[in-house]
């Protein structure tokens, strides 16, 4: 009975495996071939920065990412809810980037208890069942939440360079409206400049463009636009360029300000931050400089006191 256990153990365990394996290689092919296409059609198009082209995925592969996500995506219209916008924020917004997130955390909810009881069982066959149960419990809550933590890892990774490289992008905006350029075409010109500084807030700004090119207003583009990126600066931005073009007053004024507020809130972080330094040196210190400063000073001293009440 324990050998037929442990065989079905052995090929569970492989067979998540090689399906987590696999879903990385698929990943990591298809970003290779988006870049590809990105770098081609930006070489044969050097006046705009355009999405790459769509993929079709592969019918088995994508039969495979459908059945393996069943087991974990929510009930409901979650293409829609805030779920949906999660992923639009850490910048997934391929056709099967839901699958591919909800296969994944299948996968790993059930291949970290399954290999962790294999270890256990083949390493110490005296775990009682109880607490055997409880360690494959822990890491399948741990399985299940890991893709969470990345997913607002990447969120917060994109939010911190928009953040910081937004006061640039504001200038750029400035300059576009005083040398006559439209609101519109001003918002053209700077995602394709602001590129060179921060491509994930030059491909958010080019989708803005996109939409009012398309026909969409410019308080919706905008609008949206805040709706993805989700900064408090961006937000007032937005704010203030609607009602701008709503009541007719100066841009370009507008934005000079907003430029100088947030480079002010971006010196105050940078500060903020500068000042937790000795707060978090306070531990290495204590703990590792210290000691050995101490060991290094009082250390020959200890060793003649020694030798000398030894003799």
């Amino acid at each position: 009975m324990t050998d037929v256990l442990l065989f079905t153990a052995l090929a569970v365990a492989f067979l998540a495996y090689a399906l987590l394996v696999l879903g990385l290689i698929k990943l990591l092919n298809q970003r290779q071939i988006n870049q590809r296409l990105k770098q081609t059609h930006s070489a044969a198009s050097k006046d705009a920065i355009r999405e790459p082209l769509p993929v079709q995925p592969d019918s088995g592969w994508h039969a495979l990412l459908l059945s393996m996500s069943k087991l974990s995506v929510p009930q409901g219209n979650w293409q829609n809810s805030q779920l949906r916008l999660k992923f639009i924020r850490a910048g997934f917004r391929g056709p099967t980037a839901a699958q591919t997130y909800f296969a994944v955390k299948t996968t790993l909810t059930l291949i970290l208890p399954l290999l962790a009881a294999l270890l256990i069982f083949v390493g110490s066959p005296a775990t009682t069942y109880p607490r055997l149960a409880l360690y494959a419990l822990s890491l399948a809550g741990i399985g299940y939440y890991l893709p969470d933590i990345y997913l607002r890892w990447m969120t917060s990774r994109r939010s911190d360079e928009m953040r910081d490289t937004l006061p640039d992008l504001i200038d750029l905006l400035v300059i576009c409206t005083e040398a006559g350029l439209g609101m519109d075409a001003a918002i053209n010109r700077v995602s394709l400049e602001i590129a060179r500084s921060s491509k994930i807030l030059a491909e958010e700004f080019n989708l803005a463009a996109l939409e009012i090119r398309a026909g969409s207003g410019r308080s919706t583009a905008l609008k949206n636009l805040a709706l993805r990126i989700n900064l408090e600066d961006l937000d007032g931005l937005v704010s203030m360029l609607v009602q701008a073009d709503r009541f007719g007053t100066s841009v370009a004024e507008s934005l000079r300000i907003q430029s100088e507020v947030m480079r002010m809130k971006r010196m105050q972080r940078a500060e903020e931050i500068a000042a937790k330094v000795p707060v978090k040196m306070l531990i290495p210190l204590i703990f590792l400089i210290f000691p050995a400063l101490l060991s290094v000073l009082i250390g020959p001293a200890v060793i003649q006191i020694s030798a000398m009440f030894s003799k």
